[in-house]
């Protein structure tokens, strides 16, 4: 299977995210100091960059803008973040060519760095915080804590005057600046956000804080775009979708996968363990009624034809064992005479496997190595003449031989390492009435 099918992202899914980000990626390196022709280069080599990680190394990927607005980021750092771009280049908004853009790119730069990137990717280029977390390297909750502090840090620039905070904060709960962040950004799932703005309405610090952290938000995002040029992009947009049509899956080959990573079937099947409990049960009912034909029959007929006292004994107390004790010695001796047929019951059960199951084992070799590894599988305690299937699953993985188990229960099967992303694995072999199964550690 190929590598790329791995990551679940088809041509038509690629593209998209390239459409949707060119422009904020392009006004990224724009305001970062790259020129007018050097920041369309740019923005099409690292889409190109993405579509490569993609295929070679889709695990590095974690989310496709957050990959491509992170490349932009480190460039940025490296010029230094100087350039001032004519307003009459960007894109129409509430802001654009107003003081007010001034302003509040003035209360952006003065951010410290990682505050700034992380109030434009998530309020100026409007993405999710598990992209920002991606294109900072950082994880989600570092990221949001990261937007909620550079917000309030620019309200304060914005309006001069001190940021609210969290001070003066009443309630059992201690305050939670992320959490408040995503409440203000309308991402809170609703079972916590319906209690959390009823704490609002008794506390003014959350309430000053959350409406503080909205007003950063509506700031940045007014900011305009410095969108690239139409036929730029067009001609971009072109060449990265016959490029990502060559070496990316289409819709329809990434959902057959899915079906058939979906289809991969129980090692035991229902209906198998249905029929072992029923012959359990049959074998248990045998083995009690040659129990009450032994010596001890005629007494075993005194007693109640169903022993369900005896099985339901252990729930009550100690009581009718004690009212046991004045009867006669045969009816003493009749009762540990019916006792070890329900204790005989699960012993048959465990014999079953004499029946037509056998106590079978596989062992690999080798038990861990990189993507294409070939693995031998050996396997003992079989039936004879039986055929075993093995197979190599995992995330998007299917690796598939068969083998005839030789007269002394033994088999030999090479399956190969083919999962797509590194980690844990099953090798499981499966025959009409045996299954093992023994782990595989990929390693790359």
């Amino acid at each position: 299977m190929p590598r790329e099918v791995v990551a679940l992202v088809s041509a038509d899914d690629a593209v998209a995210a390239v459409r949707v980000h060119a422009d904020r990626v392009h006004d990224l390196l724009r305001r970062s100091g790259c020129g007018a022709e050097e920041s369309v280069e740019v923005t099409e080599s690292y889409a190109f960059g993405l579509l490569d990680a993609l295929v070679n190394a889709p695990e590095t990927v974690g989310d496709m803008a957050g990959w491509w607005f992170g490349r932009a980021l480190q460039l940025g750092r490296r010029l230094g973040d100087t350039a001032a771009e004519p307003a009459d280049e960007a894109s129409a908004s509430v802001l654009a060519g107003t003081s007010g853009e001034a302003q509040v790119r003035a209360a952006v730069a003065a951010l410290p760095e990682n505050e700034r990137a992380a109030v434009m990717l998530r309020d100026a280029y409007d993405l999710p915080i598990q992209a920002v977390a991606v294109a900072l390297r950082r994880d989600e909750a570092t990221a949001a804590m990261l937007v909620g502090t550079g917000r309030l840090h620019l309200l304060s620039r914005y309006d001069d005057r001190p940021p609210p905070d969290l001070g003066g904060h009443t309630g059992r709960n201690p305050a939670d600046l992320a959490t408040l962040t995503a409440l203000a950004d309308g991402t809170l799932p609703a079972a916590r956000a319906v209690p959390l703005r009823r704490h609002l309405t008794t506390c003014p610090a959350c309430e000053d804080v959350v409406d503080g952290l909205a007003k950063a938000r509506r700031l940045s995002a007014a900011l305009p775009i410095i969108a690239m040029p139409d036929e730029a992009r067009e001609a971009m947009l072109e060449r990265v979708a016959a490029r990502a049509a060559a070496t990316l899956p289409s819709v329809d080959e990434v959902l057959a996968v899915v079906e058939e990573d979906d289809d991969t079937r129980p090692a035991i099947a229902p209906l198998a363990v249905v029929l072992v409990i029923v012959l359990a049960l049959i074998l248990g009912v045998g083995v009690a009624a040659l129990t009450r034909s032994g010596p001890g029959s005629a007494a075993t007929n005194d007693l109640p034809p169903v022993a369900t006292p005896a099985t339901e004994q252990p729930s009550f107390s100690v009581s009718p064992t004690a009212s046991l004790t004045p009867t006669p010695t045969a009816s003493r001796t009749t009762r540990p005479s019916t006792r070890p047929s329900a204790s005989r019951t699960p012993t048959a059960g465990r014999t079953t496997p004499t029946r037509g199951q056998t106590v079978a084992s596989i062992v690999l070799t080798p038990t861990q190595g990189p993507r294409g590894t070939a693995i031998t599988v050996d396997g003992t305690g079989w039936t004879a003449g039986d055929a075993v299937t093995v197979v190599y699953s995992g995330p998007i993985s299917q690796s598939r031989n068969t083998a005839t188990v030789a007269a002394d229960g033994s088999f030999t099967a090479t399956v190969t390492a083919n999962g797509l992303v590194p980690g844990d694995y099953t090798v499981q072999a499966t025959s009409s009435n045996a299954t093992a199964s023994a782990p595989f550690r990929q390693t790359s």
